[in-house]
């Protein structure tokens, strides 16, 4: 089964059945788990439409690896390996919220937009069962725990947003010292598993908020990554923050990353060799 084929069927087994509420998942946030009764709401016809404010945005990019990238190369798609889900005890709009459901919309924006760049570049899900075999999980929760507390960023692990907060608007190469036994850990599975590179959201919280715009809306952030794993190097690193208030009557119920395609887009579609740093 390919990668859209199995993203199509989790994600119509996550949303099929408005009635349902759906449990806590791995890695789920404060409230992540609260269940509510059917949805009223559920079915209505509309689009979602949202105001983006207090927008922060940070991207790096390491020239090396970015001018060497192979868009015929095998890339690993990791999931998110931190989510945070958060949401109010009472939330009629949170019935299919939950940090299960995010990485799954997640990994429906990054397919997309991967599709789009690099029609050639053949995606692999780094899950037990697709890419890795079943006895490889505790390997790859190992390689996901050296991710989170590395630190490669003011001496901060890269499961905090804190290096990256106060960075807004900046955009810059950057070639980002890699511990070595962090970086042989890449080079290893990279040969083990047969890919070049590895897209790695690193950090993603959302938090629901009944209270914005005229039907809801939420507060978003996120520390994304591609990695080339043969040379144990950042390819480049996106970090992007915004609240999101509708304007519509229909709730943000689903397609929370939408707000957050146009600006990993803007990583992939832009002429590096044109850009100054700023």
């Amino acid at each position: 089964m390919n990668y859209r084929a199995f993203l199509a069927l989790v994600v119509m087994t996550l949303f099929v059945g408005c009635a349902g509420s759906v449990g806590p998942g791995p890695g789920a946030g404060d409230n992540s788990g609260m269940m509510d009764g059917p949805c009223n709401e559920c079915g209505t016809q509309g689009e979602i439409k949202l105001k983006i404010s207090k927008e922060v945005a940070y991207r790096e990019w390491n020239p090396a690896a970015y001018g060497r990238l192979d868009s015929n190369a095998v890339v690993g798609v990791f999931q998110t390996l931190k989510v945070t889900a958060k949401r109010p005890e009472k939330c009629k709009m949170c019935h299919s919220f939950s940090a299960d459901a995010l990485d799954f919309d997640l990994a429906h924006i990054e397919d997309s937009l991967f599709a789009k760049a690099f029609p050639k570049m053949k995606r692999e899900l780094m899950l037990p069962g697709m890419r890795l075999p079943e006895e490889d999980s505790l390997y790859i929760d190992t390689l996901s725990r050296h991710i989170l507390a590395s630190k490669i960023a003011d001496g901060k692990t890269l499961a905090s947003f804190e290096p990256w907060e106060s960075r807004d608007g900046i955009e810059q190469t950057f070639v980002r010292e890699i511990p070595p036994q962090f970086k042989d850990f890449m080079n290893n599975i990279a040969s083990r598993y047969g890919i070049r590179y590895a897209s790695i959201p690193i950090v993603l919280e959302v938090e629901m908020d009944p209270k914005l715009g005229k039907s809801g809306g939420y507060t978003w952030k996120i520390v994304w990554s591609l990695w080339d794993m043969r040379y144990g190097e950042l390819v480049f690193l996106t970090y992007s923050s915004f609240v999101a208030e509708t304007t519509s009557r229909v709730a943000p119920e689903k397609e929370w990353s939408v707000p957050f395609a146009p600006r990993l887009w803007k990583m992939f579609s832009t002429d590096l060799g044109k850009l100054e740093n700023h």
